[in-house]
């Protein structure tokens, strides 16, 4: 049984990039918008309360 790949559109930058069906999660993000999350997820304990918006 052979899985075929879709394409999905990125909710970040809007590109196409294609995944497995078969995977349990499917992906929101690219390989890099993902990186790109990931890093400041990682990073988002030094952001200072006066640094965040007001709304």
């Amino acid at each position: 049984m052979e899985t075929k790949p879709k394409i999905i559109k990125c909710k970040d930058c809007g590109k196409d990039f294609e995944i497995i069906k078969k995977t349990r999660y499917i992906r929101k993000y690219c390989d890099k918008c993902s990186i790109k999350r990931k890093k400041d997820y990682e990073n988002l304990f030094t952001v200072k309360f006066e640094e965040c918006d007001d709304d």
